[in-house]
């Protein structure tokens, strides 16, 4: 009995295939793009594979089949029968340039973020000879046998346990805040409140993941890829580490202000630099997040605008009792001088146990930091 082939699944096979080769070789480039995600798709082009199908010559190529089968007179060029060879027929292309991979066309492609970053999980780990990790526990929090009340609150939960009032009440101080009008336009990912029961028992099962990023001019090509791979790396030590993972992402230059995951990775440098701002939105950020692991991390070239190094030191103080880990990547892709705050920075890598530093200026520098962070992380 002949077996059923799908010739369907073979090619979408082969298509994915050739779409991860592609994406293997030109990971660095694709990596580099300033507009990275796009409603959560990365979006690139690459030469597919046609199939070995027949198709329809053009008028300027030798063609078969072009007579009647009569025998007298030969094809002419053009795929045009000399008279009395009977019926015209279908010209078909036989040059090869139709079929080969060299001559394919190139395809338009969206692939989902999260693959993406899976993907490219896969090849960093074995680049920079990463341990891999297996996935986490699946046992839920530990709680005391004693009857659960859900007598705290909690800016992350679930949606039945929502806070009507209290969510309400934190949309319309948003609203005045950052419009001046008293109205309600309620954004969960910023207003949200949730019951919970009070913590009985120490949890490190969740964590709250700040990044920060200095937008204002040195972030771009080489230095925005090395930054990106870094992120990916830590995601996936950090999805092992914990069951629960809120991420917050963060952009400065004279101000900073809070953005989804989309913008964060499809930045434009823009502005001068005021690291006070970035830092004081970092503790912000934190409200609510009660029995959480909290780490920040923060990237920027560290030159601040001199009338804001005073404030920039205060912001730094509040870190360190704050985050449990500040993991500092400076931005340094020509060994440039070190500025006042990279300086107060180094000064306190000394007496501060939860602070990492590393200069970001290639993938050794990421794996050494990865590696100061997976030993802070496992103590």
């Amino acid at each position: 009995m002949a077996q059923y082939v799908d010739r369907g699944k073979l090619a979408q096979v082969e298509h994915d295939k050739r779409l991860r080769e592609y994406l293997k070789k030109d990971f660095n480039v694709l990596i580099q793009k300033q507009k990275l995600v796009r409603d959560g798709k990365v979006k690139t082009n690459f030469a597919t594979l046609d199939l070995p199908t027949l198709r329809f010559g053009k008028p300027d190529k030798e063609s078969l089949a072009s007579g009647g089968g009569g025998g007298k007179g030969k094809p002419q060029k053009g795929g045009k029968p000399q008279q009395g060879q009977g019926q015209k027929e279908e010209l078909v292309d036989v040059s090869g340039a139709q079929g080969a991979d060299d001559h394919s066309d190139p395809q338009y492609v969206e692939l989902d973020f999260d693959e993406f970053v899976r993907m490219a999980q896969e090849q960093l780990i074995e680049e920079l000879n990463l341990p891999p990790l297996n996935p986490p526990r699946l046992s839920g929090e530990v709680l005391s046998d004693e009857n659960v009340e859900l007598d705290d609150q909690d800016r992350y939960g679930l949606m039945v346990d929502l806070d009507l009032e209290a969510t309400m009440v934190e949309s319309l101080k948003r609203s005045l805040r950052e419009s001046g009008r008293a109205e309600y336009n309620v954004d969960l990912r910023h207003d949200g409140w949730y019951f919970t029961e009070a913590p009985v028992t120490e949890r490190a099962n969740r964590a709250v993941e700040v990044y920060l990023l200095d937008i204002s001019g040195s972030v771009s090509g080489h230095n925005i890829a090395l930054i990106r791979k870094f992120i990916f790396i830590l995601w996936y030590y950090l999805d092992k580490k914990y069951r629960l993972n809120a991420r917050r992402y963060i952009v400065f230059q004279d101000e900073a202000e809070e953005v989804e995951r989309d913008a964060f990775f499809s930045i434009e440098s823009k502005g001068g630099t005021h690291i006070s701002a970035g830092l004081s939105k970092a503790l912000g950020v934190l409200h609510g997040f009660h029995e959480y692991d909290k780490y920040l991390f923060f990237f920027s070239d560290g030159d601040n605008s001199s009338s804001d190094d005073e404030a920039a030191k205060g912001q730094l103080e509040k870190l360190f009792d704050a985050f449990d880990l500040i993991c500092y990547g400076r931005i340094n892709p020509c060994d440039s001088p070190i500025s006042p705050f990279n300086k107060l920075v180094k000064e306190h890598l000394e007496r501060v146990e939860n602070l990492t530093f590393s200069d970001i200026k290639d993938l050794d520098n990421v794996s050494e930091t990865v590696k100061k962070f997976l030993n802070i992380m496992n103590r």
